[in-house]
């Protein structure tokens, strides 16, 4: 049996994930802006990983549509402690649109379908290596985004309602576990930009 978790509370992770990934993100908007300035090469596949001019990009701006897409999360706890008046399959729509639109810019990043390096997170993830040997996490990360994709689909079009009930709780805890892997991921690139 799941335990049951006060809305509040979940309101309150979500705040606090998306919170430290916005700071992230602006914080990493000079590194944004300076790949701005670099001329790419379209030809090599390198380019479109994180790393290159190109996937670095899409790597920003897959996170912000993402975060954008929270929008809808947001306000639907806001319907249902304040009983508010909005329609939210409009926004539920756009919340769809940004997440498939921010998720295909992420797996361009991770380098699918070019060449996903990090496929097996656990080689290169060593807890007792100190910041540095949280690298491996990047793999880890990309899996818990697929899973978190393949859940929302499916908690949005199951054919079930027990179905969608339980995707939609994998997706809660599956969401959360990327918010973390997500502010360490961007942390390392930030602080380790050269290791690969």
């Amino acid at each position: 049996m799941a335990v049951a978790i006060k809305p509040s509370i979940e309101v309150g992770l979500r705040i606090l994930g998306i919170a430290v990934i916005v700071y992230l993100l602006i914080y990493a908007y000079p590194r944004f802006g300076s790949s701005l300035m670099e001329m790419p090469n379209y030809t090599l596949v390198e380019e479109f990983k994180g790393g290159g001019a190109v996937g670095y990009r899409y790597a920003y701006v897959g996170a912000w549509m993402i975060i954008l897409s929270q929008i809808y999360v947001f306000s639907k706890y806001i319907v249902k402690g304040f009983k508010a008046r909005i329609k939210l399959a409009r926004l539920l729509d756009m919340h769809c649109i940004l997440n498939i639109t921010g998720f295909t810019l992420l797996l361009i990043h991770a380098g699918f379908p070019y060449a996903f390096r990090y496929w097996e997170p656990f080689t290169r993830l060593n807890i007792f290596g100190g910041l540095e040997g949280l690298i491996g996490i990047r793999g880890l990360l990309t899996w818990l985004l697929i899973s978190a994709f393949i859940s929302g689909i499916l908690s949005r079009h199951g054919v079930s309602l027990r179905l969608k009930r339980v995707s939609n709780k994998i997706h809660f805890y599956t969401v959360l576990l990327t918010y973390v892997s997500a502010s360490i991921h961007i942390l390392l690139s930030l602080t380790f930009p050269e290791t690969r």
